[in-house]
């Protein structure tokens, strides 16, 4: 059944490239074959736009409710590539759960690519700013500021990752996708960041935002298609 309608969901988007050629007569049979088509197969025209939509899943770094700096590090990747993003929690109590990253042509991989590469650029800023400036903070302390850091890192890199993303962006495509699929999906609650009472946070922003813009990220070839666009870290 999928074989018959991934098919026939081929022809219809055939016709309907064709629907749009300048020869009327032409036009109009294309148009007539494209209807007859959904009319056989019990498709709409939202059901042919989100066909040209794909989903990428990624690995979070947590089983349920991410932290704030992973959704706005995972947004600015998806907003950069003209993405939608969505939360899948782990199904087992320690399995991790996902991030899904849905666009057309080779946008998903490269915004779930990003994210890989960036989350590990971030971690490691982290684990050296918690090292060198906040060694000497209480623990509770020390996990509020490092996180305000890593919500700077997360604002910065939009710029950077908007330079290398391509130019097709399909917004109807896409919110065709996610009403077809995702309408009834509720929304997944970040973890709420762990209170502070020391001082430092202009100062833990400031040197998030500063790190964030020295991520480093470059465009590769994808090993499986020579036309396609990947990022890797430089």
């Amino acid at each position: 059944m999928k074989i018959a309608q991934d098919k026939a969901l081929d022809k219809i988007k055939k016709c309907l490239r064709l629907a749009a050629s300048s020869n009327a007569n032409e036009a109009a049979t294309a148009l007539r074959q494209a209807q007859a088509l959904m009319a056989a197969h019990n498709l709409t025209l939202t059901d042919v736009q989100a066909s040209e939509v794909k989903k990428v899943m990624q690995k979070a770094t947590v089983t349920d409710r991410p932290t704030q700096w992973e959704n706005g590090l995972v947004q600015t990747v998806s907003k950069a590539f003209g993405c939608k993003a969505i939360f899948r929690v782990g199904r087992l109590s320690r399995q991790r759960g996902e991030w899904g990253f849905i666009g057309v042509d080779v946008s998903p991989e490269l915004a779930a690519y990003a994210f890989v590469v960036l989350l590990k650029q971030l971690k490691r800023d982290r684990a050296d700013y918690v090292k060198t400036k906040l060694n000497r903070c209480k623990p509770e302390n020390r996990r509020a500021r490092a996180v305000r850091f890593c919500e700077a890192w997360a604002w910065a890199v939009y710029e950077k990752v908007e330079a290398m993303a391509p130019n097709a962006i399909a917004d109807q495509a896409i919110t065709a996708y996610m009403e077809k699929n995702y309408s009834n999906s509720g929304y997944t609650k970040n973890r709420p960041n762990p209170k502070s009472t020391a001082h430092g946070k202009d100062n833990d922003l400031a040197a998030g935002f500063e790190a964030g813009k020295k991520a480093q990220l470059h465009h590769g070839v994808d090993a499986k298609s020579n036309n396609a666009k990947q990022l890797e870290v430089c």
